[in-house]
């Protein structure tokens, strides 16, 4: 889905291949920044991805990279410099209102009829029915910890930036879930920002209100599609919960944003024991799991990089096993 957005931002060419891992300090900067600022509203359990900026982190990355970068590659990369002043337009959210998927993907096995069955809880997410996008909403504020990224809007449209469809077709961002376990799993998708408006609370809100649940049967996929500078987490629901009444488990987590995205695994809420697995079409070099480029504590990544992978301006596929523990 063509999502274009309005940006004031600079684009800085830089000459290096798409597979090659980008990593530095700036992320885990980011990471600790976040969770302090959680601490201080009581969300101390919350999420590691809130508020950071991964188009930032990247352009930083790749800065610090550059020294290392063969001249001899195949073809420039442009990467997203710090700063966004991005405004959904109206034009780009209308012809943008429909998930173009063609009829059925093999890498789909699920469908909006059929999930609605089996629910963890029986926890309805805000869009499980919808089959097209909303509107979505201008970013509020300067990336970093208070950003509001885009969360679908407000009132019926809240979560619309979410929405399961049959195959990736021309969506510029989704993440194709796949359950390995022996067990069907109910998947919980969440907006950092909550369906109370809140910029930290969709993490601890997810267990009850949420933006999109479903069910996956063993060796099931389903595919999910996201619009521009959208935050988002996920976790296998499960019977645990921190104290700020969110997932004790490890989560996904991922900024969908076309001038840089990025993606990881953190178990800062649970002990590293589930098997998830993040890769990405773009960067099939940076894998994201219990053992690499993951985040084990708030300023602890795992790995030798900075805990996280990142992908440079343009779309983002990522692929998500969900192994349990």
């Amino acid at each position: 889905m063509r999502y274009s957005i309005t940006s004031g931002m600079v684009l800085a060419a830089m000459t290096m291949t798409i597979g090659e891992t980008v990593a530095g300090p700036t992320h885990a900067h980011l990471h600790r920044r976040a969770h302090d600022l959680q601490k201080k509203t009581d969300w101390n359990d919350a999420s590691n991805y809130e508020g950071v900026d991964f188009a930032k982190a990247y352009a930083e990355g790749v800065a610090s990279k550059a020294s290392d970068v063969v001249a001899a590659v195949a073809s420039p990369v442009v990467a997203a410099v710090a700063g966004q002043a991005a405004q959904v337009t109206a034009s780009s959210a209308a012809s943008s209102s429909t998930a173009k998927s063609s009829a059925t993907s093999s890498a789909s096995s699920s469908s909006p009829s059929s999930i609605l069955t089996a629910l963890w809880n029986d926890i309805i997410g805000a869009s499980n029915a919808r089959s097209s996008f909303g509107p979505g909403i201008a970013p509020v504020g300067t990336p970093g910890d208070n950003y509001f990224g885009n969360y679908g809007g407000t009132g019926d449209n809240y979560g619309s930036n979410v929405i399961m469809v049959d195959s990736i077709g021309d969506n510029d961002f989704t993440n194709t879930f796949k359950n390995t376990q022996s067990k069907a799993i109910t998947v919980n998708v969440w907006n950092k920002v909550g369906p109370d408006y809140e910029v930290l609370s969709g993490s601890a809100l997810a267990p009850t209100r949420t933006t999109l649940t479903f069910v996956l049967q063993p060796g099931a996929s389903q595919i999910v599609a996201f619009q521009d500078i959208s935050n988002i987490g996920w976790a296998e629901a499960v019977d645990e919960y921190t104290a700020a009444s969110a997932f004790k488990t490890s989560w996904g987590e991922a900024n969908f944003c076309s001038t840089g995205s990025g993606y990881d695994l953190s178990a800062i809420n649970s002990d590293n024991t589930y098997q998830m697995t993040i890769t990405s079409t773009q960067n099939a070099a940076c894998t994201s799991d219990p053992t690499q480029n993951m985040w084990l504590t708030a300023s602890d990544p795992v790995g030798s990089g900075d805990g996280s992978c990142y992908v440079p301006a343009g779309p983002m596929h990522l692929q998500t096993i969900m192994g349990g523990s």
